[in-house]
């Protein structure tokens, strides 16, 4: 069965296109960030790629063709030749590394990125959607909760002793947060260069926009920044 494509398409195109935004914004330098910024990453991410309709999901059933490749290097452990590669670490957690280059192989599926190790957590591995949740539905990022799985334990115990002191573990998010951007961005384009219209009131102009539509306004927006 095809897509249903009508307003409540062009309202999704609009969120994907200023949520990836957001996140990308707040990802740049992560070592700038206040801790608030970086954890406003956790609900855009859930709400991109983990809610029960995933934005991403909505969107890309209208435009199937277009990739989206989740370049990421997976967390391992080190190599035992380290000083460090035996301690009985409580957690451990990926920093920029985690951040594939355009060589390094997609993962096919949204559900292979969300399932990507990213660190070690009481000796197993500790995934992305394990982090993103956390982030969102317990330190607060949309709710401020109480930890109910493993991995949302540790991470609580941590981050008030590192409050005020170090933005480094919060700062997987940013690293995660670049990976959706850089994998998500095709996609993006894609809408802003053929958006979703109702031809009843998007007409266009002769500057190639549709007139009333909210790219005209995107695209006033950028042309105002160059």
């Amino acid at each position: 069965m095809a897509p249903k494509i009508g307003p409540e398409t062009i309202l999704a195109e609009w969120l994907f296109v200023e949520t990836v935004a957001d996140i990308r914004r707040r990802s740049e330098d992560p070592g700038g960030r206040s801790r608030y910024e970086l954890l406003g990453i956790a609900p855009l991410l859930r709400k991109l790629l983990i809610d029960a309709s995933p934005l991403l999901n909505t969107v890309r059933a209208a435009r199937p063709e277009v990739p989206t490749e989740f370049r990421i290097r997976q967390w391992t452990v080190p190599d035992r030749g380290r000083d460090d590669a035996d301690l009985p670490y409580l957690l451990r957690l990926g920093g920029p590394e985690l951040v594939g280059r355009p060589e390094d192989p997609a993962l096919p599926k949204l559900k292979h990125f969300i399932g990507a190790t990213v660190g070690l957590v009481r000796g197993r591995p500790l995934t992305v959607i394990e982090v993103v949740k956390y982030y969102a539905n317990v330190e607060g990022g949309v709710h401020f909760g109480v930890p109910k799985e493993d991995a949302d334990r540790v991470l609580s115990d941590m981050a008030p002793l590192l409050l005020g002191h170090s933005t480094g573990q919060i700062e997987i998010l940013a690293h995660l947060g670049t990976i959706v951007v850089d994998a998500l961005t095709p996609l993006c384009n894609s809408i802003l260069a053929l958006p979703t219209i109702d031809n009843r009131i998007h007409q266009s102009n002769d500057r190639g926009f549709y007139d009333g539509h909210w790219t005209a306004d995107h695209y006033e927006k950028v042309s105002q920044l160059r």
